[in-house]
C-alpha cells in the first residue's frame, strides 16, 4: 500500500488468517483518479510486471514473490463502502491507510482494519454465510461453488437465500454475463 492511496479488500485475508499462501491481493479505491494513480505507480516500478488487464482489473505480478495485485476498476468507494458489497462474512475484510493529523498538524499514517463482526467465527468454522441482499445472484452461486472446493460450506439460511434469489432471476437469464459481470 506503498506508493498509491489504495486499500486491501476480500478474500486474500482467508488465506493470510489460515497461515496460507496468498496468490493476488484485490486493491480498491476512492475514486477513479486514484485508480489510475496506483497504475501509474506499479506500471513504473521495476519490481512490477503488468500481468494481464480486462474491464473489471488491471493485474501486476511482483517479479521476486510471484504475488499478483489486482487494481479493481469496477468498485469504487471508501473502505467501510466496499466492505458493504461483498456477499459472503469470510471476505467482508479491509486493510486500509488513515491519515491523521496530530496536534502539531503533522501529518501520520495508521493503519486500521474494518469487518464483519462475524468474520473469524465464520473462518474459523469454513462457513459460508451471506450477510445482505444478493445483487448478482448468478456470481454469489458461482463463488460459493469454488469456496466448496477450498472447504468452506454454505449454512442453511444461505442455501435458502440464495436459491430464492436465483428464482426471482429473469426466465431466460443470461448467466455467462450475470456471473462475469456481478461483483468479484
Amino acid at each position: 500500500m506503498v506508493g498509491h492511496n489504495g486499500f486491501i479488500a476480500g478474500g486474500c485475508f482467508k488465506q493470510i488468517f489460515k497461515d496460507q499462501r496468498v496468490k493476488d491481493i484485490d486493491i480498491f479505491f476512492d475514486s477513479e483518479e486514484e485508480w489510475a494513480g496506483a497504475s501509474e505507480h506499479y506500471k513504473r516500478n521495476d519490481s512490477f510486471e503488468k500481468r494481464y488487464v480486462n474491464k473489471k482489473v488491471e493485474a501486476y505480478k511482483h517479479k521476486k514473490t510471484g504475488l499478483t495485485v489486482e487494481l479493481i476498476r469496477t468498485i469504487f468507494g471508501s473502505p467501510e463502502e466496499v466492505l458493504n458489497c461483498f456477499d459472503f462474512t469470510i471476505t467482508k475484510f479491509v486493510y486500509y491507510k488513515q491519515v491523521a493529523e496530530d496536534e502539531n498538524s503533522d501529518e501520520s499514517i495508521e493503519y486500521r482494519c474494518l469487518y464483519h463482526p462475524q468474520y473469524f467465527e465464520h473462518l474459523l468454522m469454513k462457513r459460508l454465510v451471506l450477510d445482505d441482499g444478493i445483487p448478482f445472484p448468478a456470481s454469489t452461486f458461482e463463488r460459493m461453488v469454488r469456496y466448496v472446493k477450498y472447504g468452506y460450506f454454505p449454512c442453511r439460511d444461505t442455501k435458502i437465500a440464495l436459491i430464492d434469489a436465483l428464482r426471482a432471476m429473469p426466465e431466460v437469464p443470461d448467466l455467462s454475463e450475470s456471473m462475469y459481470d456481478g461483483l468479484d
